[in-house]
């Protein structure tokens, strides 16, 4: 699992309320089928973080250094696309040789393919996907291995049945009503370009934050504003940059130098913002470096510093965790300040000027 080793993906969840008690007795209601069950539909179900076959829910394996440590359990069996071709074009030919035709019907090759999958069917080794996630009681965050829209959707439905409420999704929407106490569907549109109207450029927070965040990287890398203090920042590529209208809706910039490149200029001069970049967050003798999307606060590839002297499983994975919380202290950190410049209509029509001044005048590497 991710979170116990190697570099983590996740997205973040604000839990409104604390799990029932005891926890684990939810998801044993909704623990995943055994695998024998399994027919022509992918199944969900829940299991321990121990590993995907674990169906032995209880408070010793529902837990793991202090955390709760599940994992939403998707299982189904496929067929392999060229196993399935392969099997339809020697039926096709042979019924062709036996009638005599030179072609079959549509109705004869929907019928070859649904025998030839209904006979393949059972026999396929089930194929086994999980979302693990891990919450320490207590707080009210959670992680999660859920990064595309599809699989949020399917999680959160399956974990409001385990634990009876919905998670609460932290957007960078979300996180403005909740640190900030304002909607960021009520800002006035604003662009860092002069050659740009506001109402063409992207109205949406988050890319309104991680174009701010680039530039406070780079006017003042070893102290970009957080809510409480300060924080080392530098930014990386691939960068993905982003405005509807006319031309290329999105861009990615990537290997070389792309932050200081004639491209990003070019972008930021046109009205785009930037939606993903990876980012490099330093606070005192340690960096942390991670792919970070504005657009949902995904963090992808995020690098975690090995603990001195942790030699034990569970230490180790408490180490890790710590630094994950961290890190979500940090990106908070950096979006509160930057709630608190963009919810003041004055001080924000000072840093867009600002801001403008430093697309003009950027240096770019040929």
């Amino acid at each position: 699992m991710s979170f116990e080793s190697g570099s983590v993906s996740f997205r973040m969840y604000y839990l409104p309320r604390a799990l029932p008690e005891p926890a684990e007795e939810g998801f044993l209601r909704r623990v995943a089928p055994p695998l024998d069950t399994l027919r022509d539909q992918p199944v969900y179900g829940w299991v321990t973080g121990r590993y995907l076959l674990d169906r032995k829910i209880d408070e010793v394996n529902a837990y793991y250094g202090g955390w709760l440590r599940m994992c939403l359990l998707q299982a189904e069996r496929k067929i392999p696309t060229s196993l399935l071709r392969a099997e339809i074009m020697q039926e096709e030919l042979v019924r062709l040789a036996v009638s005599g035709n030179e072609y079959l019907s549509r109705k004869e090759k929907s019928e070859i393919k649904q025998e030839i999958s209904d006979r393949l069917l059972p026999n396929m080794p089930p194929t086994l996907k999980g979302m693990t996630f891990v919450h320490r009681p207590g707080q009210g965050e959670l992680y999660a291995e859920t990064l595309a829209e599809k699989q949020v959707d399917v999680f959160v439905s399956y974990l409001r049945e385990a634990i009876g409420f919905a998670p609460e999704i932290m957007t960078p929407e979300a996180l403005s009503m909740r640190i900030g106490r304002t909607d960021s569907r009520d800002w006035a549109p604003c662009s860092f370009s002069e050659d740009v109207d506001p109402e063409r450029t992207s109205p949406l927070a988050g890319h309104d934050f991680m174009t701010w965040l680039w530039f406070q990287a780079e006017m003042h890398p070893d102290r970009v504003p957080m809510a409480d203090g300060t924080v080392g920042v530098m930014l990386e590529g691939p960068l993905t940059m982003v405005m509807e209208g006319g031309g290329a809706h999105e861009i990615s910039l990537r290997k070389g130098q792309p932050l200081v490149s004639a491209e990003a200029k070019a972008c930021l001069q046109a009205g785009k913002k930037l939606r993903k970049a990876t980012v490099n967050l330093v606070c005192g003798d340690k960096t942390w470096r991670f792919g970070l999307d504005g657009e949902t606060l995904t963090v992808r590839g995020l690098k975690l510093i090995a603990g001195e002297g942790v030699a034990d499983p569970i230490s180790r994975f408490q180490d890790r965790m710590f630094q994950v919380e961290t890190i979500k202290d940090l990106i908070l950190g950096l979006y509160g300040a930057f709630l608190k410049e963009r919810s003041h209509s004055e001080t924000w029509s000072h840093r867009v000027t600002e801001m403008r001044d430093w697309v003009n005048n950027r240096n770019v590497s040929y």
